[in-house]
Order: structure tokens, then C-alpha cells, then sequence
């Protein structure tokens, strides 16, 4: 007898973004840190611009657009929030996971369709275990 498990489906294309802009370039890092969590990607502003209407993406592949994100603010977003060109979201951290959390490696700020990337530090936790 095996015991049956119960996963939400990582993707769903109705969530679908749209592809990572590879022909835009990073311009430079910024004084902004994207911290991974369990279930969410903590963003600390440490600059002092006020960012609005920005995409976030995560691996030059999961993306998620966020209203704002003000000089000095922290936010958090859960990260199956981003979602990829089929609709499927990075597999969260957390006690109840059912597989490794991806690796969240690169963090860029994409502020319009022609101006280069930002880049953000990404600080991997101690204990992400990769």
C-alpha cells in the first residue's frame, strides 16, 4: 500500500507572463537586496529612488510586476507569485514542501522596454542548502 500525496500543480497558463527581455542589458547593481525566505522574496530598497511600475525577475526567467517599491521600503512577495512564459512558478522553500525550492540567484529590475536592467544583491540565507 503507498500513501497518495497532495501537491498544488507548479504552473498554470493562464498566469503566463511574457519572455525575459535578453536583448535588454543589466546597467549595474543597485543598493537593493532580494533576501529569500521560506515562501516569499524579501526586496530591501536601501537606495534613494522610488520605483514604480517595475517588473521583477527572478533567473532571468520567473517575472512578477510590483506597483511600487518607495526609497528605504521593504516588501515581500510570495514567490509563487513569478511566474515564467507557461505560467509556472519557482518551488517555494518551507516545512511542507514536496521538492527542492529553486535557487533564487539573480534578481534584475526591469524598469521599461528600453532602459538596461538593474541588477539586486541577492543574499542567499545560510541555511538554503544550495
Amino acid at each position: 500500500m503507498t500513501l497518495g500525496g497532495c501537491t498544488a500543480p507548479l504552473y498554470d497558463p493562464a498566469l503566463a507572463t511574457r519572455a525575459y527581455p535578453e536583448l535588454l542589458l543589466q546597467a549595474e547593481v543597485i543598493q537593493m537586496q532580494a533576501v529569500p525566505k521560506e515562501t516569499e522574496l524579501q526586496i530591501i530598497n536601501g537606495t534613494a529612488t522610488d520605483y514604480r511600475e517595475v517588473d521583477i525577475w527572478v533567473n532571468r526567467r520567473y517575472m512578477k510586476h510590483i506597483t511600487e517599491i518607495l526609497a528605504g521600503q521593504t516588501i515581500e512577495v510570495t514567490i509563487t507569485d513569478f511566474r515564467d512564459v507557461w505560467g509556472q512558478c519557482p518551488q517555494p522553500g518551507g516545512f511542507w514542501r514536496t521538492r527542492a525550492p529553486t535557487p533564487l540567484v539573480l534578481v534584475q529590475i526591469q524598469r521599461d522596454e528600453t532602459n538596461p536592467l538593474l541588477g539586486l544583491v541577492a543574499v542567499v540565507p545560510a541555511d538554503a542548502g544550495y
